[in-house]
């Protein structure tokens, strides 16, 4: 399991429902089920955090 995603299940027992946003370099990152409901309020493209975990990533600049 990554760090981020460690953290990210640590607020999400605290607040579970606050959706978290990451900044990682020049990117940001939704992870989860924050990632599929912004996903279906907006559209873009979900990945694989890894084999059991979706992210939404996007550029700093869209």
């Amino acid at each position: 399991m990554s760090k981020l995603y460690s953290y990210y299940l640590k607020l999400k027992e605290k607040e579970s429902d606050v959706l978290y946003l990451f900044k990682s370099g020049i990117f940001y990152i939704f992870l989860d089920n924050d990632a599929l409901l912004v996903n279906e309020k907006i559209g873009l493209r979900l990945s694989n955090l890894n084999q059991n975990v979706l992210k939404l990533v996007f550029p700093k600049t869209v």
